[in-house]
């Protein structure tokens, strides 16, 4: 019953929705020279402070 709830909190439109964007800015990041995937996380850390916690790590882990 807890893998279904899990899997219904992951596959909802807010965490879908900022995984995409997550991918985006993971994308651009990555096609900059001289920017990381560690400068990305870095930089949009403080973003994630005021998000529920399965929607923060789903966006940095796009990121990444």
């Amino acid at each position: 019953m807890e893998l279904l709830n899990g899997f219904i909190d992951i596959f909802s439109f807010t965490t879908l929705f900022l995984i995409g964007g997550g991918v985006f800015v993971g994308i651009i990041f990555g096609a900059i020279p001289g920017l990381s995937a560690f400068t990305a996380l870095a930089l949009f850390l403080p973003i994630t402070f005021g998000m529920q916690p399965i929607n923060g790590i789903s966006f940095l882990i796009a990121i990444y």
